[in-house]
């Protein structure tokens, strides 16, 4: 797995030990997709949830995000972001990277004390358990409140998933497919 684009193109990235369902890293055509569709991330603050390897956000760090924050429950994965991020800072890339050893819904309210506030947000979670994770979410005051600046890119399952309506004040903009990867595309409505 590398990096795609920007500044620390090529760059190969450690992953933790992959189970398929736990932890599997976005595709190469998935993050490319999505980047695309984002366009210029340049000075932006980028949130990459159920972070695993951290390739989300290292590739916002290489297109130029000012700040990247790392949020993710194991210990392990912790480690290898921080490896990782090490690589990337190596070519040159100029970022501010937080890395948070945090479970969600749970760490919310540490998530909105220590964390800035993102413009962009990818999540990622286990497929098993993504649907109970965005209910959780999205209900959750003190992640909505520090989500609120930010369009929350949800990734959703290949298989079928019982997703209910975000609940007010996140309104779902759209379902978009990048790549070969459904995301579910959010913001809180103001």
């Amino acid at each position: 797995m590398e990096i795609v684009s920007g500044k620390a193109r090529g760059v190969v990235l450690s992953s933790p030990d992959c189970d398929s369902e736990e932890t599997r890293p976005t595709s190469v055509r998935a993050r490319k997709a999505f980047f695309d569709s984002l366009g210029n991330v340049e000075g932006l603050v980028f949130a990459d949830l159920f972070a695993g390897s951290g390739a989300m956000g290292l590739e916002a760090a290489s297109r130029g995000a000012s700040a990247v924050i790392f949020v993710e429950g194991a210990r392990a994965s912790i480690q290898n972001i921080e490896r990782n991020c090490a690589k990337v800072s190596r070519t040159g890339v100029v970022c501010r990277f937080t890395t948070l050893h945090l479970t969600l819904p749970g760490g919310c309210t540490k998530l909105k004390a220590v964390a800035s506030r993102p413009k962009v947000i990818f999540a990622d979670p286990p497929y098993p358990e993504s649907a109970a994770l965005f209910a959780a979410l999205t209900v959750d005051a003190n992640f909505t409140e520090w989500a609120s600046d930010a369009v929350l890119y949800w990734e959703l399952p290949e298989t079928k998933h019982d997703f209910r309506p975000p609940p007010a004040p996140w309104k779902l903009e759209n379902v978009r497919m990048l790549g070969p990867v459904r995301f579910m595309v959010l913001a809180v409505k103001k």
